[in-house]
């Protein structure tokens, strides 16, 4: 049996567990004491020899970073343990025990690392090295699983044995201290220890954990410098890359996953975790696997995509419980919780928070504990359990307070503002407000700052104290727009264009109720502006989000590009030039036409609403119902439309007929109000020209379609008498004006993008490029339906347009054959576009598919060819990052596509 055993070794073939002869062998060794000492010393060394090839071959297998190659090492390594142990080498049993426990760790194991660490300490109590080692695998193991305290006994512990060690020990105890203070919030000395461990990584020429050191560094200097924090996380990203360690370059895209919410580029961070997921999810880290979820959890929130942020979040929270991850767990839960806030799924709130609360306290976090207790103040004050609402957030204060967390003091005071205010208790609610303005500026949270000035201003108009109103929201505005607020700022880019657009309306509303209290000083003009103003920040901080755009390739290039010396991204130089900027009346009022063109500009707001009536002589303003009683109509008029389609509900032609019925006169009837409302204070003159300029749901609105008020005339409507305009913002006429001045005049009639080719399924890709379909290519990201989605699920198959080719020669046919481009199938590409000059056209037709994404507008655009001639997959994808980058000069541009004239409004 003996020699089976050898042979076994020989080829390969070592079990996880010792085969028959093998442990007759161990037995054997163990309990005979009366063989010769020489015999023994034979036996020895003959299981030392065993247990080294175990060892190597364990060794070889982590390399290959896989789960199954994992698992399979675990094996090994428990093999070689119980060899050294039966040749009575403890030393080298327990430094295989330390490469076994950080294979656990790896695979998320934590009670069988943690088990593998103890039998260190247990198995070798007098050999400091590998004491210490094992005691700095266990503070970190505690320090990333949100056990702070026992990170702090054990990091505490390595540091104090680690002295006179050698140098790759004395950096393991400095890293795992460095660890732990920096998830013991304490940045300054997680610096110390980071730092030091990562220049004795170095000298011990450890490339991996100088590289883990700096990611770590990263971490904490992203906030207050990010230039030296995406330094910092290049560093890292070349040390492992350079290692071919793949799970170090996926923590690397973690990371900057995380630093690109932080920026505001959700886009970017998406990428960033596509990139990380996969390779968790081969080498069986579930913890991190999980930390990736919530980070795409994040991401979709912030770009109002809740529907993947709750399934993102769910996965995350139940692996994080799998694991004994309470950092995670509590973590993921405060994401859900936000997320189900933003779905409005308030009921599931208070045992989500109760969970969090109690888990909080198992890990003695006290900074987990008063977020826990505010979460649990705001759902009781949504519940208007005002005095239970004010007994939480009161103790959320007193916790925050033990730590002098002042973002959290400030918070608190808010919340208890809020229950103030919401019982009439106005003079409270503003001294609380007040106390917590200086917190949140010193904390750098403009975004708090302009929204406390925003509930100050929004008390003191209830309160009829104008002048304090105005002076409040005015601090609001000049945050605005001095451009220290981002949309990193704010919970989500949904939550801030609602945001802006809401403190926008207070700020005209109040101007117009003092324009109603003193008419003769200017008011009503301010007001005007004010609009103007909100509309054009909107299109600006909308262009803004939308030079993002890109493939992921080009994103994740352009995240660690080198950054100028002023600290602006290169991307930041790269995104598009203003469109156009605010304009007062008096200049408004001379891009107007001297021929009765009258101007009509909308603000709504949450209590009066109000259109301005602008002509080259002056200014009149109306007030309208509120924002809500026309969203409610507006509803009703986009909806009927969808009422004719045939349902599989319709049992018969008579219900159908019931059902449009029904909704026609809804129709007519909201249109008859509507434009009662919108248009019947105006008294429109038979001018030849109306300007239109709507605001929030307006935008949805066929004005042209509505039927004109207070007129004899059947079946009248605007167009029918009026040449019908509409604009983004009244300013934006001005620039659209001065730009076609400067351009260059069209010298060829149009070019026509049409039937493009989306799948390999299209006949047009001919059976001879099968072997092309079935070689490996590269997938460009985004190149199906826009962008996909968070949770990696496949866009759906794209039909082929087939009546947009004859669309296409219908239009060249009607415009004569020369200087007429037609661009269609294969070469209606997304580079033809980019990359032909399209100024010398008139007139530009596409006649594709258009994909609107309502939770992320400025990933909206249109379908080109997905597919090149060798049926292969190409980015065809127009977004609208690449729209606005165009050079065009032509008069007309017509996108024939579904869903080209919708969005969904953020307000």
């Amino acid at each position: 049996m003996r020699i089976v055993c050898h042979l076994a070794l020989a080829t390969g073939m070592l079990l996880s567990f010792p085969l028959p002869g093998c442990a007759r062998d161990l037995n054997t060794a163990e309990s005979s004491r009366s063989r010769p000492l020489q015999q023994r010393a034979v036996d020895h060394d003959r299981l030392r020899t065993m247990a080294e090839v175990a060892r190597d071959k364990a060794v070889a297998l982590q390399q290959k970073q896989t789960e199954k190659d994992l698992n399979k090492a675990i094996g090994l390594f428990q093999e070689s343990v119980r060899l050294f142990n039966a040749a009575g080498s403890d030393s080298q049993a327990a430094a295989v025990l330390l490469q076994l426990g950080d294979t656990y760790f790896v695979l998320s194991q934590y009670e069988e690392a943690l088990s593998s660490f103890l039998k260190v300490l247990s198995l070798v109590p007098k050999d400091r090295e590998l004491r210490c080692r094992a005691l700095s695998y266990m503070a970190r193991m505690y320090a990333n699983t949100g056990r702070t305290s026992l990170a702090g006994k054990y990091s505490q512990q390595a540091l104090s044995l680690s002295e006179g060690l050698s140098v790759k020990t004395q950096a393991e105890a400095l890293e795992a201290a460095g660890e732990y203070f920096y998830r013991n919030s304490d940045p300054p000395k997680a610096t110390e220890f980071l730092s030091r461990a990562g220049q004795l990584f170095a000298e011990a020429k450890d490339d991996n954990g100088k590289a883990q050191s700096l990611l770590m560094l990263s971490f904490i200097r992203i906030r207050s410098d990010r230039q030296e924090g995406l330094r910092l996380t290049a560093e890292a990203l070349r040390l492992w890359s350079g290692q071919h360690n793949q799970r170090g370059v996926a923590w690397v895209r973690r990371a900057l996953g995380i630093f690109a919410t932080i920026a505001d580029e959700f886009e970017t961070a998406r990428c960033d975790y596509e990139e990380a997921l996969p390779v968790f999810q081969k080498i069986g880290d579930k913890d991190n696997e999980a930390v990736v979820l919530s980070g795409m959890g994040y991401a979709s929130r912030e770009t109002g995509d809740v529907e993947s942020s709750l399934e993102d979040y769910q996965h995350a929270r139940a692996a994080f419980a799998r694991l004994g991850d309470q950092l995670g767990l509590v973590e993921a839960t405060t994401g859900l919780g936000k997320t189900l806030s933003a779905m409005r799924r308030y009921q599931q709130l208070l045992q989500l928070y109760v969970q969090k609360l109690r888990r909080a306290q198992q890990n003695k976090n006290t900074a987990q504990v008063a977020s826990a207790l505010a979460d649990m103040a705001g759902v009781y004050e949504r519940q208007h359990l005002y005095a239970k609402s004010e007994a939480f957030y009161r103790r959320s204060l007193a916790a925050y307070g033990s730590l002098g967390l002042n973002y959290g003091i400030g918070d608190a005071l808010v919340g208890l503002a809020h229950v103030r205010a919401a019982q009439g208790q106005d003079s409270q609610a503003i001294s609380y407000l007040q106390e917590a303005l200086p917190l949140k500026d010193k904390e750098g949270q403009i975004g708090d700052v302009a929204k406390i000035y925003y509930e100050l201003a929004y008390i003191y108009r209830r309160l009829t104290r104008l002048p304090e109103a105005r002076e409040a929201i005015e601090k609001t505005i000049e945050i605005i727009e001095s451009q220290r607020l981002t949309l990193a700022k704010f919970d989500s880019r949904a939550a801030y264009f609602a945001s802006v657009h809401r403190y926008y309306a207070l700020y005209i509303q109040v101007l117009m109720l003092l324009h109603r209290q003193d008419p003769g000083q200017g008011f009503m003009q301010l007001a005007f502006e004010a609009s103007e103003k909100s509309k054009v920040r909107a299109l600006l901080d909308l262009l803004t989000t939308s030079s993002q755009d890109a493939p992921c390739q080009e994103l994740l290039q352009r995240q660690l590009a080198p950054t100028e010396p002023s600290g602006v991204q290169i991307q930041e130089a790269k995104r598009p030039a203003s469109p156009a900027s605010v304009m007062n009346l008096q200049q408004i009022q001379a891009e107007l036409e001297d021929d009765g063109t009258v101007l009509l500009e909308y603000a709504l707001g949450d209590e009066k609403s109000y259109v301005w009536v602008v002509d080259r002589k002056g200014i009149v303003a109306h007030e309208l119902p509120a924002a809500d009683h026309l969203h409610k109509m507006v509803e009703v008029i986009r909806d009927t439309p969808a009422a004719h389609e045939l349902l599989p509900e319709d049992k018969s032609v008579a219900d159908y007929r019931n059902r449009v019925h029904r909704a026609d006169l809804a129709y007519q009837r909201s249109a008859r109000d509507l434009s009662a409302s919108l248009l019947g204070p105006v008294g429109l003159a038979p001018e030849k020209r109306v300007l239109i300029v709507p605001d929030g749901p307006l935008q949805y609105i066929p004005f042209s379609a509505l039927p004109l008020p207070q007129t004899g005339e059947k079946n009248a409507i605007l167009v029918s008498h009026h040449e019908v305009v509409m604009l983004p913002s009244a300013s934006a006429l001005g620039t659209l004006r001065r730009a076609a001045e400067k351009r260059t005049p069209p010298t060829s009639v149009a070019a026509i993008f049409a039937d493009p080719v989306f799948e390999q399924d299209d006949p047009r890709v001919s059976s001879n490029r099968l072997a092309a379909r079935k070689s490996p290519q590269a997938h460009p990201d985004r190149s199906r339906v826009g962008p996909s989605t968070a949770n990696g699920k496949e866009p759906q198959h794209i039909d082929r347009l087939l009546g947009s080719g004859a669309e296409a020669r219908s239009i060249r046919q009607t415009l004569g054959q020369e200087n007429v481009v037609l661009i269609e199938g294969f070469d209606a590409t997304r580079d033809y576009v980019l990359k032909n000059n399209l100024a010398p056209y008139w007139l530009l037709h596409f006649a594709t598919h258009g994909a609107i994404d309502a939770r992320r507008p400025e990933m909206s655009g249109l379908i080109l060819s997905l597919i090149n001639e060798r049926g292969q997959r190409q980015d065809g994808y127009l977004r609208l990052g690449d729209i606005y980058g165009l050079k065009l000069s032509a008069d007309l541009v017509v996108l024939s596509a579904c869903e080209s004239a919708l969005g969904k409004d953020l307000e």
